[in-house]
């Protein structure tokens, strides 16, 4: 996905100057998107624990469509033995265990960005392939100002013009993290973490004529 066109104000459509005789246009609606992203590390001893935490929240729409509402929640967590040679860990002796999981887990958030958290359940896997199940709690505070930015990028093709535009909330947030895996507790906080909402939407208007103009996306939305 072109991350700059993929997403566009749904607060405002931007006219794209269309005539009668051009294409009626693609439109994509991100109605909203809430992302909460955070990072903790613990040591004990030789032992460092790292968990890497992603969790939003979304509606989605094409016009006309319907709208669909999707979750996700990742987590990675990886173990490293601190005090092992570089040359041992480069052989793998004292490197990274790792565990990964995902589920359709939403992120639950105030929308002003407040505070928002996430409590699930979930399947990964180990370095190995091997099944695990992952249990996480995870909570976030705001503490900064909210931020409001605006961004734009109109661009013309020759099969056509394409108008995205972002409308963003962004608050620094710290962030509560309770990990379980494979018979591990990890749990810490990180005071560097940020929440995040994007309102957009992306407008395609194809020539007269031409066909396979998806510059949104990639593909048909």
């Amino acid at each position: 996905m072109k991350r700059s066109l993929a997403v566009v104000a749904v607060l405002a459509l931007v006219p794209l100057g269309a005539g009668p005789a051009t294409a009626a246009p693609n439109i994509y609606h991100v109605i909203s998107s809430t992302h909460g992203g955070a990072y903790v590390a613990v040591e004990d001893g030789c032992e460092l624990t790292e968990v890497f935490l992603s969790s939003s929240t979304g509606m989605f729409a094409s016009q006309p469509g319907p709208v669909n509402k999707q979750g996700l929640t990742d987590v990675a967590v990886r173990i490293s033995d601190t005090c092992a040679e570089p040359s041992a860990a480069a052989a793998g002796g004292g490197g990274g265990i790792m565990f990964e999981a995902r589920s359709m887990a939403e992120l639950v958030a105030d929308p002003r960005l407040r505070n928002a958290s996430v409590s699930t359940t979930m399947e990964g896997t180990d370095a190995d392939g091997n099944p695990v199940t992952m249990e996480l709690d995870a909570a976030w505070i705001g503490t900064g100002e909210l931020e409001h930015t605006v961004i734009s990028n109109p661009d013309h093709f020759p099969e056509g013009n394409v108008v995205a535009v972002d409308n963003n909330l962004r608050r620094d947030a710290v962030a509560d993290i309770s990990v379980k895996v494979a018979g591990r507790s990890v749990s810490g906080t990180d005071p560097a973490a940020s929440l995040e909402l994007v309102k957009a939407n992306c407008v395609e208007v194809a020539r007269p004529g031409v066909e396979g103009f998806f510059p949104c996306f990639g593909f048909p939305g």
